[in-house]
């Protein structure tokens, strides 16, 4: 038997990481500094870090930033819950900006005359 995979954010001790298909693509790390977010959306071998006041708001930058990146053309805020969502709350399948914009092409197209 396999393990399930992480998906969003998972707790190791003090720290926190955003896991995506897989892999873990940020953590949010407590130390004697403060709270340092490190950031791996990037290339494999280049990581981004910064600081944060609290692990609240390192958690928030790390679900922006990475969800830009990864989900580019997809309305950030809807990026944000795909990135963090569990996997039994993936009720519909991602879709591309793409396919969003063929589906609502469609639907404007199949609108009776007048309506809108």
């Amino acid at each position: 038997m396999t393990a399930p995979r992480p998906q969003g954010w998972v707790q190791f001790g003090d720290s926190w990481c955003l896991w995506w298909n897989g892999r873990q693509i940020a953590s949010v790390q407590p130390g004697a500094n403060g709270i340092t977010v490190v950031l791996s959306c990037r290339k494999l071998w280049q990581d981004k870090r910064v600081s944060a006041a609290s692990v609240s708001q390192g958690k928030r930058y790390a679900e922006r930033w990475c969800a830009a990146r990864i989900l580019e053309g997809v309305p950030l805020r809807q990026a944000v819950q795909q990135l963090t969502a569990k996997p039994e709350e993936h009720a519909q399948p991602m879709r591309s900006a793409t396919q969003l914009q063929q589906e609502r092409r469609l639907s404007e197209a199949l609108k009776l005359p007048g309506e809108r």
